[in-house]
């Protein structure tokens, strides 16, 4: 139950932020507490992602409000920030996997045939020597077969037992 009209007109003024911030599904719950000279707010707030509180106390209770919706705020804006930070890392991984034709499921394609030979589908493009090492690396086979950029031939690169790489122009 509220305390007065004003502080709950207040409370949802500086509530409608937080749709900016995190969408329209979320759920709010405030709880004003007032004992003598100590007024505390607690705010819980519910979405999809996350359950945030803030809890302050204060010998005002306006202050008490503003400050628990700051705390609020700067704990949905961090957990934005890192959503939108997580966002980029993986599109920057992606972008650049793609750009070595590394790591994409849709890169080889296993068929079953009927003689019991796999058959798997090699990348298209051409490639550079240092890019087919970098596949060779992230590569679960000790080998890599590619057309060389350079002059347009079928080249293999392997690793050796001892660990040394070997290229072989066909």
């Amino acid at each position: 139950m509220w305390k007065s009209p004003a502080i709950r007109t207040y409370v949802l003024k500086r509530l409608r932020k937080f749709v900016k911030i995190l969408g329209d599904d979320i759920s709010f719950h405030v709880i004003i507490d007032v004992e003598k000279e100590r007024q505390a707010a607690e705010v819980l707030l519910k979405s999809k992602l996350l359950d945030l509180t803030a809890n302050v106390v204060s010998d005002d209770m306006y202050n008490s409000i503003i400050r628990a919706l700051e705390k609020l705020e700067r704990q949905a804006l961090k957990h934005k920030s890192k959503m939108i930070e997580g966002k980029r890392q993986r599109a920057k991984a992606k972008s650049a996997a793609a750009r070595l034709g590394v790591g994409e499921p849709t890169a080889r394609t296993l068929a079953q045939r009927t003689n019991g030979i796999q058959e798997e589908e090699a990348q298209r493009k051409p490639m550079e020597v240092e890019e087919a090492v970098i596949e060779l690396d992230h590569s679960e086979y000790p080998f890599v077969v590619f057309r060389n950029a350079e002059s347009g031939a079928v080249n293999v690169l392997y690793r050796r037992k001892d660990g040394s790489i070997r290229l072989i122009r066909a």
